[in-house]
């Protein structure tokens, strides 16, 4: 355990700077979405004359409702940086088995010597990028009451839209899909998404044990995936066309089920490449 958790700060301080630079332009596109967002609303009440008159303040709040958070979470300078911070830590994925191959002194061969088990390397790698993705969620959950109450304190009472942190969450956005409201719909997302690392995790072992031929068998080992996770669709249509159909909860269980055992066959595959193929 010892090891593992040395390991595990060892990748985060690889990270770190970059990662807090990251976290830092988050923040600051965020707030400029905010001001964006809040300049053009205002630019059209003002042409609108909205407030030389209860009755064109109205007519102006009819024509275009009134401004609350939820268009700032749609703005692109806000939903951009999430984005890329998604995107970038998908890429880490790869970088984070590749950066110790092909780096400087190929640093692989220092972590393979280490006397402890390479699955400890495995879930350290895997622990950095968990660590990661729940250390941006909560520096968002962290961020957005800050930037609702700048927002509303800098928009008229007369055109605001008042809207907490939990009214944002069930409105159409970014953290319906990144911070479900639903406990039960967060855990199964972020399951999901470990299971992705670690598949990936498999594709990238599989290249380092096999070369050309791993990336081949990397993609087949997606396709019997792909295979596995639309089998109660296939069943439907194939076996029973069309004549049965489950019912929606059977096939959550059962892809529940599915992911398990990808997760299961994941990690048991990764460790049996990494005890006898994989070399440096």
């Amino acid at each position: 355990m010892n090891r593992y958790l040395k390991l595990v700060n060892f990748e985060v301080n690889r990270l770190f700077k970059l990662y807090i630079a990251l976290l830092i332009l988050v923040a600051i596109s965020q707030f400029v979405s905010i001001f964006v967002v809040k300049s053009s609303y205002m630019e059209m009440a003002n042409e609108a004359n909205y407030a030389s008159s209860v009755k064109a303040t109205k007519e102006f709040i009819t024509s275009n409702g009134l401004l609350n958070f939820n268009k700032v979470a749609n703005h692109s300078l806000f939903i951009g940086p999430i984005v890329i911070c998604i995107a970038l830590m998908m890429f880490y994925v790869f970088i984070i088995w590749y950066r110790d191959y092909f780096g400087k002194n190929t640093f692989i061969y220092r972590l393979f010597m280490l006397p402890t088990s390479r699955m400890t390397i495995y879930f350290a790698k895997a622990t950095t990028i968990l660590i990661m993705v729940l250390s941006l969620l909560a520096f968002q959950l962290i961020l957005l009451p800050i930037e609702i109450n700048v927002f509303q304190n800098i928009i008229p009472s007369e055109l605001l839209g008042k809207m907490s942190t939990v009214d944002l969450f069930m409105q159409p956005n970014i953290f319906a899909m990144v911070l479900p409201s639903n406990f039960v719909d967060f855990i199964l997302r972020y399951v999901i998404g470990i299971g992705l690392v670690l598949v990936l995790f498999t594709f990238i072992l599989l290249e380092r044990s096999y070369r050309w031929k791993g990336i081949l068998f990397a993609v087949l080992y997606g396709v019997a995936i792909v295979i596995l996770l639309a089998s109660p669709m296939m069943i439907e249509s194939f076996i029973f066309r069309n004549d049965f159909s489950f019912y929606p909860s059977e096939v959550i269980y059962m892809e529940i089920g599915f992911f398990i055992i990808i997760i299961t066959v994941s990690i048991l595959f990764s460790r049996y490449l990494l005890k006898n193929k994989v070399s440096v």
